[in-house]
């Protein structure tokens, strides 16, 4: 008998983490466990070092195992977002001669020839999203049943080079685990941060991870942009070691005495911190050129977040939610609101846990865990597991969600400044 029991990985650039939950009756989420190990096996979302990865995800299973009370673990989820992951807008029509009616196996065939069209060398759809349809030049979104001599589906398609995929896979091909389901992180944390209505009049979502920011807007129900930064909050933590101070130092300083914004540091003080250099003085460091120093960061990193705001052809009436462990920098919500004039406000997920979960999973860095469990939960509903491992190698079909011709540029996306390096 399968457990009901639902496990999510998180392979983050400085830990990874494994959450065993069950999602019951009321839809509430009940956490049995959480474990982490510190990793370097990992780069801005990619598994750059696939051994050290499966070796620790292999550890983690097993203390999960015994924390959790579970019996052998044979499947797991884990969301996707990583440098190179991108999405455009494209668009595929059927003509017919004379007035047809709409079925869902034509919406599944135009389905296909999107995925087909989109399949290319060192590039993986991660997912198509149908966004509208147009019925002889009509918006229709639920066309199934009525007629037109023309129907133009629109579709978003999220995009990655595949060694983000492949990467992945030769990870859990040395676990011996399946992997059942690979949703989008942005699609992941956006479930349990965002109400549908608000999806529906417009919101983003600004994921502060510790080498990538993942930046997606919702509008119309449905992921309109989706962009990840291969910048994050190790970077912040770099600058601020550059002053002469570990690593551990400089984290530690960021975190508690760190400020997003330099004009909010209004009585400035020196701290002194041992020197990275055996030998050499402590360093005396202000706090206001520590905010100097991680505002210039903070701008680069969101520079391309600000620029696509200003130019959203709709407003986001639902403002700007922001998540992750890097979001917890002092003052990250007023700096936000300084340069894009959105109402910001931080992620909260609690509302999908259950009364006696753990306080500490409240926490916003477990937001893209919480939501990958709840989107397996529905994605097993269509898809049992005993399926699934009967016959692993049936490739599931992607769900229905444009498709405009794909050209030969839109995969000049991945030259040389993509790889690792």
């Amino acid at each position: 008998m399968i457990s009901n029991k639902l496990i999510a990985i998180d392979f983050g650039s400085t830990r990874i983490s494994a959450m065993a939950a069950e999602v019951l009756d009321n839809g509430a989420l009940k956490i049995y466990s959480e474990e982490s190990k510190v990793s370097d096996d990992v780069r801005w979302g990619i598994v750059e070092k696939p051994s050290g990865a499966s070796f620790k995800v292999s550890e983690l299973l097993k203390l999960l195992k015994n924390s959790a009370r579970m019996p052998d673990i044979t499947q797991v989820s884990v969301s996707v977002g990583a440098k190179s992951m991108k999405q455009i807008t494209l668009s595929i029509s059927r003509f017919v001669a004379k007035p047809n009616i709409v079925t869902e196996d034509l919406l599944e065939e135009m389905m296909e020839e999107c995925e087909r069209k989109s399949q290319q060398p060192e590039v993986t759809v991660f997912d198509i999203i149908p966004v509208s349809y147009l019925l002889d030049g009509k918006r229709m979104d639920e066309p199934v049943g009525h007629k037109a001599n023309q129907i133009t589906a629109n579709y978003h398609v999220v995009f990655g080079n595949s060694i983000i995929k492949t990467e992945l896979e030769r990870c859990f091909d040395r676990t011996g685990i399946v992997l059942e389901y690979s949703p989008l992180a942005a699609e992941a944390i956006s479930t349990v941060v965002f109400e549908e209505m608000e999806r529906e009049v417009g919101c983003a979502l600004i994921n502060f991870g510790a080498t990538t920011t993942t930046f997606a807007v919702y509008h119309d129900g449905a992921l309109q942009h989706l962009m990840v930064i291969p910048l994050g909050a190790k970077n912040i933590t770099k600058d601020i070691q550059e002053l002469g101070i570990n690593e551990a130092n400089a984290e530690r300083l960021k975190c508690l005495k760190g400020c997003a914004l330099e004009s909010m540091v209004d009585d400035p003080v020196y701290i002194q911190i041992a020197s990275a250099e055996e030998g050499n003085p402590p360093v005396k460091i202000s706090t206001k050129f520590l905010a100097t120093i991680i505002e210039a960061r903070l701008e680069e990193i969101l520079q391309p977040v600000i620029d696509l705001v200003n130019n959203l052809p709709f407003k986001l009436e639902a403002g700007i939610v922001i998540t992750g462990g890097g979001s917890k920098l002092k003052n990250i919500i007023d700096f936000i609101t300084e340069k894009t004039d959105i109402y910001t406000r931080f992620g909260d997920h609690s509302e999908w846990l259950s009364d006696d979960t753990n306080e500490r999973f409240r926490n916003p860095e477990f937001a893209q865990l919480v939501g990958t469990i709840l989107l397996t939960h529905e994605h097993r509903k269509e898809h049992p597991i005993e399926e699934a491992i009967k016959e692993p190698e049936k490739k599931p079909k992607l769900p229905k969600r444009r498709i405009e011709k794909i050209t030969e540029g839109f995969f000049n996306f991945f030259n040389d400044d993509n790889k690792l390096n």
